[in-house]
């Protein structure tokens, strides 16, 4: 009994742990920092779809994004994963699988 207990407290601990580390509302207007010079003005969409709202030569463009309980997955139009980003308080960071550089989406 008392292994099931502490099991049953553990799992519970994790699943709170994994749902605060989320920021309540992903979509909105975000900007992705790519590297320490360029920045990149984002809205991702409810719906999953990811749009530019200037003109950014980011090379990987984000057109999709996914969330899960501690990460952010960016993806191109054809499906292809640009970086996964991580739960960093309010904001995400990671790297870019094309060339290793930061990214960084921030409100």
């Amino acid at each position: 009994m008392t292994k099931t207990r502490i099991l049953l407290f553990t799992s519970l601990a994790f699943a709170a742990g994994a749902a605060q580390a989320q920021p309540a509302d992903v979509s909105g207007a975000w900007k992705l920092a790519i590297g320490a010079s360029t920045v990149c003005p984002l809205t991702l969409s409810a719906d999953g779809t990811a749009a530019y709202t200037a003109d950014c030569d980011s090379g990987d463009r984000v057109a999709r994004w996914r969330a899960a309980a501690d990460k952010l997955e960016l993806k191109t139009a054809s499906g292809e994963t640009v970086g996964i980003l991580y739960v960093k308080g309010e904001t995400y960071a990671g790297k870019r699988f094309a060339d290793g550089r930061t990214l960084t989406l921030s409100r």
